[in-house]
């Protein structure tokens, strides 16, 4: 059966909604940032939003659900699968998501982890939330890993779990860095020292 009319404005709206709080959360944090702003850059009404989400807390958790793990899923996971060799695809993408990173993209940091260390601590189902966001990224790099196992292109004793939590943490930690001290100069040591850590699993 098809969407109504009324289904289709209110999958709409919910999506716009969602992009513009995406947007503004990514530029000034989650408590900094304004439902007036989010409605501004939508055009929508107040009763338009409410009608979405209940509170700006639960139209932060849709923002982790419904934008940032599809984000994620997007730059980090299922462009593995266009690779043969999975660690090749993973240097690729470090290499593209990192290394040509615009330096106003890197002052940003990353949308994921800059939740996680905004609210974590203060609020345990955005906690949740964003561990799940995480292991999504993790697992999924850890089946193309796994992948690479059964295929040879990584040898029989790595162990691919390991390997895409290393990756992943990793990746956090130099977008904080490069963020926290507005500051390139840390990311072609980073992409070199990922390049040197993949060929060993190899």
């Amino acid at each position: 059966m098809k969407p109504t009319k009324r289904g289709r404005d209110l999958a709409q709206t919910r999506h716009e909604i969602l992009n513009a709080a995406f947007d503004e959360i990514y530029a000034s944090g989650f408590h900094a940032s304004s439902l007036d702003t989010i409605l501004e850059r939508t055009h929508l009404t107040k009763g338009a939003l409410f009608h979405q989400f209940a509170s700006k807390l639960e139209l932060g958790y849709a923002v982790v659900d419904e934008v940032i793990v599809p984000m994620t899923r997007e730059r980090w996971i299922t462009p593995l699968a266009t690779f043969d060799d999975p660690l090749e695809g993973i240097l690729h993408l470090v290499e593209r998501n990192v290394g040509d990173a615009p330096l106003a993209s890197l002052h940003l940091g990353c949308p994921l982890g800059n939740l996680i260390q905004e609210m974590s601590n203060g609020d345990a189902e955005f906690r949740r939330r964003l561990r799940r966001c995480l292991e999504v990224w993790i697992e999924g790099v850890a089946e193309h890993v796994e992948r690479g196992r059964r295929t040879g292109h990584v040898r029989r004793s790595v162990k691919a779990r390991a390997v895409a939590e290393y990756v992943v943490v990793a990746l956090e930690g130099v977008f904080a860095v490069a963020k926290g001290l507005r500051d390139r100069s840390v990311v072609p040591a980073f992409v070199s020292s990922m390049r040197t850590y993949l060929a060993t699993q190899a």
